[in-house]
């Protein structure tokens, strides 16, 4: 069936070659008989605007969001609650969402799958995490990030090179040997514990990193979140954990701890720590972290 959609690139996304594999996107969603409406500006607060817009005046029946994590978060803020569906096309660097939810992260790939899937499938329901405090609210799909996890990811948002998943380990390489773990007060099921804690995270979906498994279980359609927990560690334990997060065997660790729940609250008690969601930040502790069952329609 033919919709109006709302196209939304990241430029930078692909070493630069965001815009031009919009334009080939959009005549390739044309010539399918979509009506395409770019909602793509030169800052990001112009694009959430008319993204904004768009949504509001139902100018749209749903969005494709072409790039990484951030564009996904970009559009994710406008559309929770809604019944407009959100379609991806991953390239770049930094898609663990479109990993998480078993999408190529080739672009050519991904681009077909969704003209295919907007001809015979019908959106998903996803569940969201709805993140109070730091800069007011915000809406997160994959990962909340608040301790090394968070430290690490800031880092890596800050370097043009290298790229992709070798940007994460270039910010472990720097920030891991001087990191002192911080202090928390975490509510979760009713009960509240202060200590100390290297990795703070908040999962609905599975990887985050560039492709680090921090939740297996996660899948972002059970209603529930996972909060995982890891003690402060020498640096040859850290070592010898880190292979294990590619498969998610880090799990089976004595000083990894999960809880599952629908409401978490994380704060730093002493030194500030800044949370992070999807690669973008948040804002500084405490945060309460909460799951919205089945709020985002989402082409899969």
């Amino acid at each position: 069936m033919a919709a109006a959609l709302g196209l939304v690139v990241s430029p930078s996304a692909g070493t630069g070659r965001g815009l031009t594999l919009g334009r080939e996107a959009a005549r390739r969603l044309e010539a399918a008989g979509h009506h395409i409406v770019p909602l793509g500006a030169p800052t990001v607060d112009e694009t959430r605007s008319l993204i904004a817009r768009a949504v509001r005046g139902r100018a749209v029946d749903g969005i494709v969001t072409m790039g990484g994590d951030g564009t996904i978060h970009l559009a994710l803020q406008h559309l929770v609650g809604s019944d407009l569906f959100l379609g991806h096309v991953p390239f770049g660097t930094g898609n663990d969402i479109a990993r998480a939810l078993g999408l190529t992260t080739m672009w050519e790939t991904g681009l077909e799958h969704l003209l295919d899937t907007l001809e015979r499938a019908e959106p998903v329901s996803l569940d969201v995490m709805e993140i109070t405090g730091g800069h007011g609210t915000t809406y997160g799909l994959a990962v909340l990030s608040a301790g090394l996890d968070a430290i690490v990811n800031e880092a890596a948002n800050g370097y043009t090179w290298p790229h992709g998943h070798a940007r994460y380990l270039r910010a472990i390489a720097a920030k891991l040997p001087r990191y002192s773990p911080r202090t928390y007060r975490i509510t979760v099921n009713g009960r509240t514990n202060t200590g100390r804690a290297l990795l703070v995270a908040v999962a609905n979906l599975s990887s985050f990193g560039g492709g680090l498994t921090i939740s297996p279980d996660s899948d972002g359609r059970d209603g529930v979140l996972e909060l995982i927990l890891a003690k402060p560690l020498t640096m040859p334990e850290v070592m010898s954990v880190f292979p294990k997060l590619y498969e998610g065997r880090h799990l089976e660790a004595d000083f990894i701890h999960v809880h599952r729940t629908g409401k978490v609250v994380i704060d730093a008690v002493g030194e500030g720590v800044t949370a992070m969601v999807d690669g973008e930040e948040v804002g500084p502790l405490p945060v309460t972290v909460t799951v919205l069952p089945q709020a985002l329609r989402f082409l899969c």
